[in-house]
């Protein structure tokens, strides 16, 4: 397993459900996520490190994208 970054972006409704969908995809494992953005306004950043392989993380970053509202990126 390898440790990866992966940032939330959008609107703060969605980022505790987008941390437990990556928490729950098989094959990964999210070991912290943290706050990076001044709460400024309804959008948040947010951190998280994951372990898993490339392919998992492949997999459940595509299957978390397509949940994602509009205006909300995961990279």
């Amino acid at each position: 397993m390898t440790t990866h970054q992966v940032t939330y972006r959008g609107p703060s409704t969605f980022a505790v459900r987008a941390a437990a969908l990556l928490a729950d995809a098989a094959g990964l494992q999210l070991t912290s996520a943290n706050r990076t953005d001044d709460p400024s306004d309804d959008s948040v950043a947010l951190e998280l490190t994951i372990e898993a392989t490339d392919d998992a993380l492949a997999a459940a970053i595509d299957t978390v994208r397509a949940e994602l509202p509009a205006g909300a990126s995961l990279a």
